[in-house]
């Protein structure tokens, strides 16, 4: 027992070799895996999903330029009990150069034909909600001073508050000795007693062997505070941890090599179709759809490769984008500076022309009545049941109920048409930016005076009664 002890504080005192950067290595493919949870507190509301993560690193080349490599995610929803449905998830991979003291940026596909621009792009900055399906958060670009215990360091961000790094403690991991890395980007308010705008803060605790200069284990942690609320609105912990390491070489690399360059390009051609927000109809959809399945019919569709899944990936959105499911595009409004959806102020004004009926819906005409906005796709399989419930509360005269369709307008009239749905449907395709969306569908609940009270994102079995809920309570 004495031994053990000694051996242990051994590991505990020393200091671990010295650390400039990652070290990495052709054929090196690294996986790890954790969970994702986020949760959502509005008043008299708890709703908490968890995820499954798993997310690899493949080392397509190595020099003095640092590496060239591919970060594959895995994102699942954990299904709730016992369930025959197929989880549903997000898989997504990205081709990388990081640099020799560990920052990451984008790096384009060399099989990607169609790239009008390619070059290395800045690495997308962590989503303060949303899935981590880019996830590099594993990698951090070191300081210029060695890594030891007290050593600090500030990273910038635009439009963002400043990232505050530090080496917290020499610790051990699997018998090893390590150091613990603590960063933290907070809003100038976050820790106010009251809080006049919504306020947020991000920390991460990175377990680093210094030989491998990465991180072996990463805890992230999110969270969001609204106005005059005593309690946090929402909060994300992301766990990750390095399940296991192997190098590839000869035939079994470039079989990967293969697979995963492809899956980058076919995944940088659908993100440009997205942007482009569908303007040239779903040609450009249906196309990436026959170039996926060509590629994994000459190639085999195989579990073997783990980089296909991610291009089965794109042909199952492309297929869905080509059928009308467009998703919209995300905000360009800087998430640090402002949230058009928060909790407690104004709604944005917006005017919306008629799909299903006369006119247009200007959102400031309707005050005097509890309103209720729902951004919903109509070719999603959750427009039918959004809508029933549009007209159920419609019915029950719980307020103004206003359905704003993002897609083609013809597949949500005909919707109402063949459904029988009596609540009027308007166009919210040219104004779902100015509430800054990022996925639909979305219910915003809005009281008499135009101020924001609760906002739901995302379907699912528990959505219809919440709502129903909210609304009853202000009807009272």
């Amino acid at each position: 027992m004495f031994s053990q002890t000694l051996i242990l504080a051994t590991v505990l005192l020393g200091a671990p070799p010295e650390a400039t950067g990652p070290h990495l290595e052709k054929g090196l493919e690294v996986r790890w895996t954790g969970t994702f949870s986020e949760a959502t507190f509005r008043p008299g509301v708890r709703a908490r999903r968890i995820y499954d993560v798993d997310t690899r690193l493949f080392v397509l080349e190595t020099g003095d330029f640092g590496a060239d490599a591919v970060l594959f995610t895995r994102v699942f929803l954990k299904p709730e009990g016992v369930s025959k449905e197929l989880p549903t998830g997000v898989v997504r991979l990205d081709l990388v150069k990081i640099s020799p003291n560990g920052k990451v940026q984008s790096l384009p596909s060399p099989a990607d034909p169609d790239n009008p621009d390619p070059k290395l792009m800045p690495w997308p900055y962590v989503q303060l909600q949303g899935l981590p399906t880019s996830e590099a958060g594993v990698f951090f670009e070191f300081p210029e001073k060695p890594l030891k215990t007290g050593v600090a360091w500030v990273r910038q961000e635009t439009d963002r508050p400043d990232v505050s790094w530090r080496v917290a403690d020499i610790a051990s991991l699997r018998g090893y000795p390590a150091l613990k890395l603590v960063a933290e980007q907070k809003t100038t308010g976050y820790y106010g007693e009251r809080i006049r705008q919504p306020e947020w803060r991000k920390q991460e605790t990175l377990t680093v062997l210094p030989g491998k200069g990465f991180a072996a284990k990463l805890e992230r942690i999110i969270e969001k505070r609204e106005p005059e609320a005593e309690e946090l609105s929402f909060r994300s912990v992301l766990t990750l941890e390095q399940q296991g390491r192997m190098i590839y070489s000869g035939r079994l690399f470039d079989e990967r090599r293969e697979a995963a360059v492809h899956a980058a390009a076919f995944t940088a051609m659908l993100d440009r179709l997205l942007a482009a927000e569908g303007r040239d109809g779903t040609k450009g959809f249906e196309a990436l759809v026959r170039r996926t399945t060509a590629y994994l019919s000459d190639h085999g569709a195989t579990d073997e490769i783990p980089y296909q899944e991610a291009t089965k990936a794109v042909r199952k959105r492309a297929q869905a984008a080509a059928k009308g499911e467009l998703p919209p595009a995300k905000p360009t409004v800087p998430e640090a500076k402002t949230e058009p959806l928060a909790i407690g102020q104004q709604i944005p004004d917006v005017i919306a022309r008629g799909i299903s009926t006369k006119g247009s819906a200007k959102l400031s005409s309707l005050k005097g009545k509890p309103l209720l906005v729902i951004y919903f796709q109509p070719g999603a399989t959750s427009a039918l049941p959004i809508l029933r419930l549009a007209d159920e509360l419609a019915a029950r005269k719980l307020g103004t109920i206003l359905p704003l369709a993002i897609g083609e307008a013809a597949v949500a009239k005909a919707l109402q048409v063949d459904e029988k749905i009596n609540t009027g449907i308007f166009d919210g395709t040219d104004v779902y930016k100015t509430h800054a969306l990022e996925a639909t569908p979305v219910l915003i609940f809005v009281d008499s005076d135009g101020v924001i009270r609760q906002v739901w994102r995302g379907w699912g079995r528990e959505t219809p009664s919440s709502v129903t809920k909210e609304l009853e309570r202000w009807a009272k």
